[in-house]
């Protein structure tokens, strides 16, 4: 990944990690973008004194976080904030996550903190979500293979392996032009499909985009 994109990702998480105050309980989210802001909070927790509590998303901001000293809790009440990347997002506020397959606990962390800031840098800002293409799903492995069938027509694709909740992900490719929310409404209808990626109702003014001279401005611009 070029040092550019590398260096808005830093942006985005160290303006996302200023927002932390003494005493929160955060999410913290998975992917490049999430991984700075985990270094960021973590940064602040050293330099200025800074506490807090943090709920992770997968196995891998787990790690990262307890390396860097962050104390980690259970998701046992509300959040004051999360933060997290994203794949794509949309003039319209529809976001797709997921890239790496850590969309159901992502969307509970999300939905329990009072704050969600989605970071992301200007490449992953798309005039339509066509951009990006694909639309995971996680499945209950049972029902994968009907599942699959049902969702052909979307051309779906079986990842290998299984997510960290032991959930198969299949990514749908949706044609130029798709109802995304349609899309995902169908896929989560069908019996055995645990969520989608498909995130809406995030304020623009919430999603941090980095840019590679160390600024940043929100996707609402």
């Amino acid at each position: 990944m070029s040092d550019e994109r590398q260096e808005a990702w830093r942006a985005s998480g160290e303006a996302a990690a200023a927002q932390v105050e003494s005493g929160m309980r955060v999410g913290l989210g998975t992917g490049r973008a999430a991984g700075q802001g985990i270094r960021a909070l973590a940064r602040r927790m050293r330099d200025e004194g800074l506490r807090t509590t943090a709920v992770t998303t997968s196995r891998g901001s787990t790690r990262l976080a307890r390396s860097l000293g962050i104390p980690l809790g259970r998701l046992s009440g509300p959040l004051d904030l999360a933060m997290d990347g994203a794949d794509a997002v949309d003039p319209q506020g529809l976001i797709v996550k997921g890239g790496g397959g850590a969309m159901v606990r992502e969307r509970i962390v999300a939905t329990a903190a009072e704050r969600f800031l989605v970071l992301v840098d200007g490449p992953k800002m798309v005039e339509s979500l066509d951009a990006w293409g694909r639309l995971p799903v996680a499945v209950v492995p049972f029902a994968a293979v009907r599942v699959a069938q049902e969702l052909d027509d979307l051309v779906s694709v079986r990842r290998p392996g299984q997510s960290d909740d032991r959930l198969v992900l299949i990514d749908l490719h949706l044609p130029a032009g798709s109802d995304w929310q349609a899309a995902a409404a169908r896929a989560k209808a069908l019996p055995g499909v645990v969520d989608h990626g498909l995130f809406t109702g995030v304020p623009l003014e919430h999603v941090i985009v980095g840019r590679p001279d160390g600024s940043w401005t929100t996707g609402a611009g």
